[in-house]
């Protein structure tokens, strides 16, 4: 399914939107595309837009086959659908009601805001806004 160049506009505004409403680490990938990532040990377990409706892409690392291999388990029961997976990592499809309970699992979520209204968050949000 080919989608059109303002279909993924729409898709990764609609990412970003998700990404802020559940308070999840959203940065820019390499390839110019949001991306929310982990914090931690595990750094480079990412959340990413799969530019299909109500689904996400998620994409996990461990050092070991058996630490993977719990994951796996783990991930599969909390609702996620195996997309492509090796001997210690994966990429997993999650749909938008799954994501909130996987992000905060694998620490995708950011805590609780310290301050109700940052005027320095105001201004850096202007700059990275799609609105």
């Amino acid at each position: 399914m080919i989608l059109s160049e303002q279909e993924q506009i729409k898709r990764i505004k609609e990412f970003k939107r998700f990404c802020r409403k559940n308070r999840l680490r959203l940065k820019e990938s390499e390839d110019g595309l949001p991306i929310a990532t982990a914090i931690g040990k595990f750094k480079d377990d990412q959340l990413a837009c799969l530019f299909e409706k109500d689904k996400m892409l998620l994409y996990v690392r461990r050092d070991t086959k058996n630490q993977f291999t719990f994951l796996k388990k783990r991930l599969i029961s909390m609702g996620c659908e195996e997309h492509a997976v090796g001997d210690d990592e994966g990429v997993f499809r999650v749909g938008h009601f799954d994501v909130p309970a996987v992000a905060k699992h694998l620490k995708i979520v950011k805590g609780k805001a310290k301050v109700r209204n940052p005027t320095w968050l105001k201004k850096k949000r202007k700059e990275f806004d799609v609105r």
